[in-house]
């Protein structure tokens, strides 16, 4: 075999599986921390198409871990800045992209023309990830979700024949996309942070649920990620076991050393949240 830029991939992606990756299309809603790591990633095994959808720029605050964000790319739509970085990357990945982000105009189009759907989307807009996961199901797609934690994340698979995106996060089958954008029904902040690690400073974590700061977020998370995600989406490809399928997740933390497959539950968060604040206390002390 004659070296090209996948060649590093054989004896860990077949060479069916190479022709595959190739073949496949996957729309990477929201390209930010994870989905930007995310397109850079697939990009690198050799997906054959992305579609890039973000109305985002990039700002200060993106430099500790977003693909794409440099001071050079300070203001420029998150789309078009990581749409050039993947094709800089020289694989041979076609790169498309929507200025626009997911919209209710244009979603069924996007979903109609991929295989696999990655949602990226903020996950203070619940509303798009399941406006997302309902066209998805509809067309018969794979949808496939992960959420940064500390220094770990928890990711799902959402099958377009199993447990829906409703279930994952406790929503009502009858919720509308209006009843999360106006928030008059919203999502439990444990349904989407897991566990609180340990060594999390939960003054911080108060702060923001009280809106005085952003979410904290580190670039390993943002790479592990990436990581669990592209191979998850090599592993339906090849009809492999996945690590978890919704509405069970695996969350995995490089701090700590932990993994588990679990079901999100409120007891386990405020225990976990016990078990922080308990750490903390012996820290100051």
């Amino acid at each position: 075999m004659c070296d090209s830029p996948l060649s590093r991939n054989r004896g860990l992606i077949s060479t069916e599986e190479q022709r595959r990756l190739a073949e496949v299309s996957v729309l990477v809603a929201g390209v930010g921390g994870v989905g930007g790591r995310i397109a850079e990633t697939l990009t690198r095994l050799g997906v054959g198409t992305l579609i890039l959808a973000d109305p985002d720029t990039f700002s200060v605050t993106n430099l500790n871990r977003q693909a794409g964000a440099t001071t050079k790319t300070l203001g420029e739509n998150k789309a078009e800045a990581v749409a050039e970085l993947c094709r800089s990357i020289g694989t041979g990945t076609h790169v498309d992209i929507v200025r626009e982000g997911i919209t209710e105009s244009n979603i069924t189009n996007l979903v109609a023309m991929s295989d696999v759907i990655i949602d990226g989307t903020d996950y203070t807009r619940p509303d798009i990830g399941l406006r997302l996961a309902r066209t998805a199901r509809s067309a018969g797609k794979p949808v496939l979700l992960a959420v940064e934690i500390g220094f770990g994340v928890w990711h799902t698979v959402i099958p377009p024949d199993g447990a829906r995106f409703e279930k994952l996060l406790g929503l009502s089958p009858s919720v509308t996309y209006d009843d999360l954008a106006s928030a008059r029904v919203t999502v439990p902040l444990w349904r989407w942070v897991v566990r609180i690690p340990e060594y999390v400073d939960l003054d911080v974590l108060t702060q923001v649920d009280h809106g005085h700061l952003e979410a904290p977020a580190v670039a390993p998370a943002v790479e592990l990620s990436a990581a669990v995600v592209s191979t998850a989406v090599l592993s339906l490809l090849a009809s492999r076991r996945l690590p978890a399928v919704a509405p069970r997740v695996h969350h995995l933390d490089i701090r700590t050393g932990k993994a588990r497959t679990l079901r999100p539950s409120r007891l386990g968060f405020y225990l976990s949240a016990a078990r922080a604040k308990l750490c903390r206390s012996r820290i100051r002390g």
